[in-house]
């Protein structure tokens, strides 16, 4: 079953009471994704007048909301990633999915309150009163266990590091039909606990898959792919000298597979910084995503709230 989800809420649990306390991931966009807080420079985020203003309203959201704790934050060019944990719920009644997430002391009316309040502030600053300082929606992931918060502020922490390494690690080398690059193209991204899919790629006419071919999941796509003689890029986080098998290579002479990677060819092991290079060329590259599964605790999740605010995303559910 494909499931479609062309914003940011893809991932938003359906009927979840968003009052209810726990610990929340939350990404906020920059209207048009523009560059308005600040630069990295040497892996560290060098705010501008704009980016102040989103830190001071952040620490602030805290003071003025008791049932509120802000825990890691951080503000990137063009967002800004934290974590909020909610410490009590609604006294009585489960409200409605729409309630929840405008209510007093929801997530919801937090994130709603926290975009008012920068934007008025930058605009007055700006002199350009009404003017969209933000995306009109936001990213959450619930964040199920002491596990997931770890790895979550750890994500937050090294983003501007991370961002940097991604962003100047070089231009990329190439082997095989550069003219794929040319075709639309679906990006497809998977989580790490499970293999088989459970659905089929909704792949549309002239269409290549850009994929990392990573975790389990899409790497049995891989192999479907060239048993199905599908058009497909390979985004690697090591160099591309390696023997190949004999479907790959063959693949790769009858011009239906395209090799990519920024890395030098001695190395033959993915890390993680390398590995999120690859998210990160899927998301900026492709004209749409699909995910083939996700799990709402893992790394995935918080790569997804990099992608561009409009980009198309369907879930295989």
């Amino acid at each position: 079953m494909i499931a479609e989800h062309p914003n940011r809420q893809s991932i938003r649990l359906r009927g979840w009471d968003y009052t209810s306390p726990g610990w929340y991931f939350v990404t906020i966009n920059a209207h048009a994704n523009a560059h308005i807080f600040g630069v990295i420079v040497n892996g560290r985020m060098v705010l501008n007048a704009a980016g102040q203003v989103a830190q001071e309203e952040w620490q602030r959201s805290a003071a003025i909301r008791q049932n509120i704790v802000m825990d890691e934050f951080v503000v990137m060019p063009n967002h800004v990633h934290g974590i909020v944990r909610i410490l009590q719920g609604r006294p009585a009644g489960r409200p409605s999915e729409g309630e929840a997430r405008l209510a007093s002391g929801s997530l919801g009316a937090l994130v709603a309150g926290y975009k008012g309040a920068v934007g008025r502030r930058i605009n007055i600053m700006r002199g350009t009163p009404g003017a969209s300082v933000w995306h009109r929606n936001y990213w959450d992931v619930i964040v199920r266990d002491e596990q997931a918060l770890t790895n979550i502020r750890q994500y937050i922490r090294l983003n501007p590091q991370n961002y940097q390494a991604v962003m100047q690690v070089g231009e990329p080398h190439f082997l095989g039909d550069r003219a794929l690059l040319k075709t639309s193209k679906v990006g497809f991204l998977a989580s790490r606990d499970k293999t088989v899919l459970t659905g089929k790629i909704p792949l549309r006419k002239g269409e290549a898959i850009l994929s990392g071919f990573l975790s389990p999941m899409e790497r049995t796509l891989f192999q479907a792919g060239l048993k199905h003689a599908k058009p497909m890029i390979w985004v690697r986080p090591w160099g591309l000298a390696e023997n190949f098998a004999p479907d790959v290579s063959a693949a790769i002479a009858g011009g239906r597979l395209l090799l990519i990677s920024p890395f030098d060819d001695r190395i033959e092991a993915p890390s993680v910084r390398r590995a999120a290079w690859c998210n990160q060329y899927v998301l900026a590259h492709c004209t749409r995503l699909v995910v083939g599964h996700l799990n709402p605790d893992g790394m995935l999740a918080c790569v997804l709230a990099e992608a561009a605010p409009d980009l198309e995303i369907m879930h295989i559910v």
